[in-house]
């Protein structure tokens, strides 16, 4: 019975999710757009001109990019997502892309001794945010903490919500 229930909920749901993102977040599943590799040397270059740092990164987070980016011969990039979904509305991810694939879509926001790129709608939401890096007996990865106008998290502690203004 509860299945039956939680399926014939599930489309208004997840639609819900969808109108929550003004962020202009990708929904998971959906295609990114086309690579635009041509201009990440551009986006790089106008962002970090700048001056502006949307992201922080702690030290332990700066060390573990370090260790990957002398292992990969300084080619990779960090890269957070936010999509719509997870236990509380939205959660995030992180991937380690090729410098060579950042695309329009993508922000670099911290571009001092290693890259990292949002999504540019996102930008808003994740703006003073801070990166780290764990290294427990659970897990070892990186987290967003210090997440604005955060009005809750889930234990699970990738998926959250915030206030819509």
């Amino acid at each position: 019975m509860f299945h039956l229930l939680r399926g014939n909920r599930a489309p208004k749901f997840r639609s819900a999710l969808i109108k929550k993102m003004p962020y202009g977040s990708t929904p998971k599943g959906e295609s990114p757009q086309p690579n635009a590799s041509a201009n990440a040397n551009t986006n790089a270059n106008t962002i970090a001109n700048t001056g502006e740092q949307i992201i922080h990164l702690t030290s332990d987070a700066m060390n573990k990019m370090k260790q990957i980016n002398l292992k990969y011969k300084n080619s990779k990039a960090l890269k957070v997502s936010v999509e719509a979904g997870g236990c509380s509305g939205f959660q995030y991810s992180f991937a380690l892309i090729d410098k060579k694939n950042i695309q329009e879509k993508d922000l670099v926001v911290y571009n001092r001794e290693c890259l990292v790129v949002i999504d540019k709608g996102a930008a808003e939401m994740l703006r003073n945010s801070k990166i780290d890096y764990t290294n427990s007996l659970i897990a070892k990865k990186f987290v967003l903490e210090n997440i604005q106008n955060l009005s809750s998290k889930c234990s699970c502690g990738n998926s959250f919500d915030v206030k819509l203004f």
